[in-house]
Formats: C-alpha cells, structure tokens, sequence
C-alpha cells in the first residue's frame, strides 16, 4: 500500500492560481485475470475503448465570461517508476457497440499512456445564471507503458493558471426567452402572464418575426436562423432560459452527425441551440467545416469542432397542435401554483428497472444495471419514499407502472432500453425476453395534478423529429403523465456491470438526482449542471460521450421550479406511518393488501411542515407532544392495542390538520 500525497496550495493573486491535488489518496495495484487494476479511492478512471483503464483526478474552475486563460502549468512531483509483471487493463467498447475486452494500438507502442501528465479543457457556458468559462484540468498521476509493463506515478501536482478578467457583460430586460409557430403565440399569453407573477420577465416570439429579425439573416436555413436569433437575444435582452414550442413538423430542429454502429447516423440535438459560443467568444455553428453536416464526430472522415457546454437553459415542449399548447400550458401553471412540493404525493419517487444488459450481450458481471442504477437514484433520494418495481422482484409490469404513477409521484425513473415509442428492460440474465412500457400505457395514467418529472435512461425515447415520443407522451397526457421529462433523442451508450454508473446515459441518470438533492429546483439549471458535470468529469471524450451529451433532451419548460412556487400558506402531512403500509419496529416493512396502515411495537410519527411554528402530536385527540423545530417527529411508545387515530395539529399564519386511523399493537 502507497500513499499518493499532495500538498494543497491556492494563491489566487493578479490572475495567477497554484492548485495541487487533494492529499491522503492510497493506491492498490491488484492482479484481476491477466490483467492488472490499479485502484484508487475517490479518484475516476479514464474508459476509453481498448486503452488502459488508469485513475485520473480533475479540477474546473470558473471563470467570467470573456476572461483570457493565458497560460496553465502542471508541474508533476515525486515520481517514482513501479515494474509490474503484466499489462494494464483495457477498457471494454460501450454499448451497443461489440463487447469485448481488446487492447487497442497503444499496447504495440513503446509510449506512455497518457502522453502527458495533464490535460485541460475550456468551454463556453452557463452556471447558476451566470454565463462563464469553465477549466477542467485533468490530472494523470499513473501513466502505463505496455510494451515495458512499467508505470510512472506522481504522488503530487502544482497547477498555476495565469488569466485576465473581462471588462463586458451582457444586458438584462428578459429572462426567458419562448419560440413558437405564430399560430400559436396567443395560446402562450397566460404562461407568460404566470412566469411574470413569479418575476421570470418573459417575451414571447413566433417564427415570422424571429425569421425576419436581422440577426437571423445570418442563418443559412431556418434552425441556422433561430439560432442566431438565440445568440442576439442573449447579447440584447440578457436572456438565460429558452423554450422551443413544436415538434419536428412545426419548429426547426437540427441533426447531429454522430454515428451509432448501423443503428443510426444522425440524431436531433436542442443542445444545438444552446451552445452559443465557443470561449473565445464566437459563434459556435457545430459546423465548422461548412459542408452543411453539423455535429460531425468521425463521420465520413470529418468532425466539427463544438463547445457543448450551453449558454441557455433550453427545454422543448414538442406539441403538434394548439390544442398540446393549451394542455401542457394548463399544466405548467396548475403544477407550480399547487405546490407540489408540499403535498404527499410528491414524496413518492418510482424506480422501474431489470437487467438491462444480460449475458447474451456478452455481460458476465452479474449486476442487473437497471437495477442497480435505481438503487443509487434511491440512495440519494433517501428522505422520499421509494418504490422498486424491478424485473428481479416480479413485480415491473405495464399495469404496475401505470397504477403506481397514476397514485402520483415526484419522480419516476426508467432504466433499461427503449426507443421512440416505448420503454423496455429484461428479466435476470435472460436477453430473451421483453418487459415493455409504451407511449400507449402512458396515455392511460390518471394521476391529473400529480405529476411527476420522469427521467428515462434508455435509447431514443426523446426522439421527436419524427412524430411523437415516448418522454413527450408524459406531457401530452391530458389527464396526468408527466410534468417534464428527459431523455436521450437516438441511441444512447451503456455500460455492463457497475461501470453503467460511471458514464454515458447512466451518469446522466444518476446525476440529475445528485444535483437536485444539492438544491436546484430549477429544471433547466439541473438538465444544463447534468451537461456540465460530464463534459468535467469525463476526459478524452469520444463518439460514445459527445453523443451522450448531445441527445440529453429536457421535455417541458426550462424554468419550471421542481416542487413549486411556495407563498406563506401552512402546509402540513404526516410523513410517517405511511397510509396503507405495515410498520414493526419502526421499520416500513410492506404495503398492505387491505389498504389499512399497521403498527406492530413503537412508531416515530414525523410530520412535513412549512410555514409552521409548531406541530402538536396527538393519539384519539389527546395531545401527546408539540414540537417547534424541523423535523418535526414524535417516537410513540405506550401500551396500545386496537383501532386508534394519529392526529397532527400544525400552527402558522393559519391551523392545518391531518388525521389517519392505524391499527395498533403495542405491548
């Protein structure tokens, strides 16, 4: 066992910046099969197709937007050349690509992999509704070479970036920024009314006049031209959200040029019109090589250069009437006035998943993913009450999903395969056999207000230039499905076992949960944080990764806040018992067939209150217990036997009262 140690230095004086890496890292060199692994605690590994896998460390750093990164120095220290008797590891294709564990070129080659010990990259984008720069320095401390088996290894890194600030910045009369077909515009009017209540300042455009702006004339076809639009709207106006209303039929979309083996070779991307600028400041038109492909990565021998990181909040509600407009409309307001947030439903969070690669592709880890995936998303989202409809449990069926979204919930996560009209996953280790939700099982959910954000890892379910899709259909419900959805918009990357969490779809499903639970609420910060966070974390991006980030599409309105608008009404539910559920030893065990909610032993009542000064526990309206400071909770534990009523009392600007009957034993 050997200690990676680093000191920790930061001087932040006249534009320069020494950086070192965080200290007390230990690294294990263990012997896997033939091959070697290196492991590190808390530190990724680089997965690139037929290299060697080797622990890497990555830092980004933000900047104003115009600052002039002028020059970046790493200096590595203390290193030390370690002989090892076999090769490294190489990293397995994505799927759907051929799994197979194959050493690539760099394994015949006497060179060091990394070639260097460092690299960086900067990007153009926006954070916390700032528009910045982004440095992500990404720091190599083993470096392998195959053909002599040996690695260099450096314990510590010095960073200096030398940088000028910007004198410029941009205008502020809008926010948000909403492109429709002109027929529609009138059908916007109330959600711009709305968001205005809620001091989003909102201008709505039609298509005529974004077309005949002169901005636009720039654009060599009409999505050329509402792009350009976009990029003035930015300098003129300030604006940070952009929503496009229409499907493929009624509102330009652009293809990206990123091949998927024989599946596919082009996709539509909204990210198209979010990424604005490169860090230099100029036009970023995905095609800079002028042969009117945008997106190019490897195809037909070209690749365009493109920032990725977006400059707007950007989200698509992709209706194909007047009538979709007034639906979703109708929605956005309900569901943001209601606050959500505050309700019961809104604390359930439905994962559905199986085993999303099995042996027949070649898996041989074991792990069902989408499974596996569910489980973190519920890790992270521990203090909401969890649903697992899992192939493994025998209980993910199309009448399940349908039922328990139709109860209502926050959240509900699909993890498994798709396509543009439905969802689908595979039992245990059996390739053979289909689990399928459709579009036409999402229409026939009634959940009306209780709508959740659905996230869904899984190929092509956002594919919308062609007719409706499978993450649209959750807002087109008009009776409940969806608030807003996200989703890839063609085929989407995997990975076997539990790498499927450390990049492509799956890092992107994970992480949507992780920065809503660090506190945005905001849907198109999160879906923009989600982009951001993988272009750092991954470095040596290939096809796999620029598409992941690329087909990441946001369904629904970019400046919904998840949860709701909250005034200063009191609001109140007894969190726990849940009705319906058996509890034994304060612990949730099962829901019951009866409906009727269980106790056996002590119970702790907790109770969600906002707006309160104090909650009052009672049992059959006898008070028991006030508390006056979150989290409200009360550990009941008094000889009880039968039928009795748990009644919570919360006191604010006004009294709220919630009552449930539980059957009690308690000796």
């Amino acid at each position: 066992m050997k200690k990676i140690i680093a000191s920790l230095l930061a001087l932040l004086l006249l534009g320069i910046s020494n950086i070192a890496t965080p200290e007390g890292n230990e690294y294990k060199i263990v012997k896997n099969g033939e091959y070697y692994t290196i492991y590190v605690k808390d530190f990724s590994s680089i997965y690139r197709e037929g290299y060697p896998i080797l622990p890497y460390k990555y830092e980004t750093y933000i900047f104003p937007f115009g600052t002039e990164i002028k020059e970046i120095e790493v200096m590595e220290k203390n290193v030390e050349k370690i002989k090892i008797s076999g090769k490294i590891e190489p990293a397995p294709a994505p799927y759907p690509k051929k799994f197979e564990i194959k050493e690539g070129e760099i394994y015949s080659k006497d060179e060091f992999y990394p070639s260097s010990w460092y690299e960086y990259e900067i990007h153009a984008g926006i954070n916390n509704g700032e528009r910045v720069i982004f440095l992500t320095v990404y720091l190599y401390p083993f470096r392998y070479n195959a053909l002599r088996n040996e690695i260099l290894h450096a314990s510590d890194f010095d960073i200096k970036i030398d940088y000028s600030l910007p004198e410029k910045t941009f205008a502020s009369a809008y926010d948000f920024l909403i492109i429709s077909p002109d027929a529609w515009v009138s059908e916007l009017s109330l959600l711009k009314e709305h968001k205005e209540s809620k001091g989003i300042r909102t201008i709505v455009v039609g298509l005529n006049e974004i077309y005949a702006h002169p901005s636009a004339r720039k654009g060599r076809d009409d999505a050329e031209k509402v792009k350009y639009f976009i990029k003035n709207a930015i300098e003129e106006w300030g604006i940070k959200y952009v929503m496009l209303v229409g499907d493929g039929k009624n509102l330009p979309y652009r293809l990206s040029y990123i091949p998927s083996e024989n599946y596919e070779t082009s996709f539509p991307s909204d990210l198209y019109f979010a990424d604005i600028y490169f860090p230099n400041g100029t036009f970023s038109s995905w095609d800079t090589n002028n042969n009117n492909k945008f997106g190019e990565y490897k195809y037909q021998g070209n690749t365009d250069l493109v920032d990725l990181s977006p400059d707007v909040y950007i989200g698509r509600i992709a209706c194909s009437s007047k009538e979709d407009v007034s639906n979703i409309v109708n929605k956005i307001i309900i569901y943001e006035n209601g606050i959500p947030e505050f309700q019961k439903w809104f604390r359930n969070t439905i994962v559905c998943g199986g085993d999303t690669f099995t042996p027949d592709d070649g898996d041989k880890s074991g792990v069902y993913e989408g499974e596996y995936l569910n489980s973190i998303v519920l890790n992270k989202m521990s203090d909401f009450n969890g649903t697992k409809l899992w192939a493994s449990l025998g209980n993910l069926d199309a009448s399940r999903i349908t039922s328990f979204i139709s109860d209502g919930a926050g959240f509900v996560d699909f993890s498994g395969h798709g396509n543009k009209i439905e969802w689908a996953t595979h039992p245990p280790l059996d390739g053979s056999k289909w689990i399928e939700y459709r579009m036409t099982h999402v229409l026939q959910t009634t959940n009306k207000e209780n709508l959740p954000v659905v996230i869904i890892n899984a190929c092509s379910c956002g594919r919308f230039d062609s007719g409706d899709c499978f993450a649209w259909k959750f807002l087109d419900n008009p009776n409940g499905g969806g608030i807003a959805s996200l989703a890839s918009s063609g085929i989407g990357y995997g990975a076997f076992g539990t790498y499927s969490s450390k990049a492509f779809l799956g890092w992107m499903e994970i992480n949507f949960f992780t920065y809503y639970k660090e506190g945005k609420k905001i849907i198109g910060d999160i879906w923009a944080t989600s982009i951001n966070g993988y272009i750092s974390a991954i470095p040596q991006k290939g096809d796999a990764d620029y598409k992941t980030i690329e087909e990441w599409t946001l369904f629904g309105d970019p400046t919904l806040r998840i949860g709701g608008y909250i005034g200063d009404e009191v609001f109140l539910y007894i969190s726990k018992p849940l009705k319906g559920y058996l509890y034994i030893g304060d612990k949730e065990i099962i829901k019951t067939f009866s409906g009727k909610t269980i106790i056996i032993g002590k119970i702790t009542i907790e109770a969600r209150a906002y707006n309160a000064e104090k909650v009052e526990f009672y049992i059959d309206n006898e008070l028991k217990y006030v508390d006056t400071s979150e989290p409200y909770s009360w550990t009941f534990d008094e000889f009880l036997i039968g039928k009795h009523e748990i009644k919570l009392v919360a006191y604010g600007k006004e009294r709220k009262e919630e009552k449930m009957n539980v059957f009690i034993i308690n000796i």
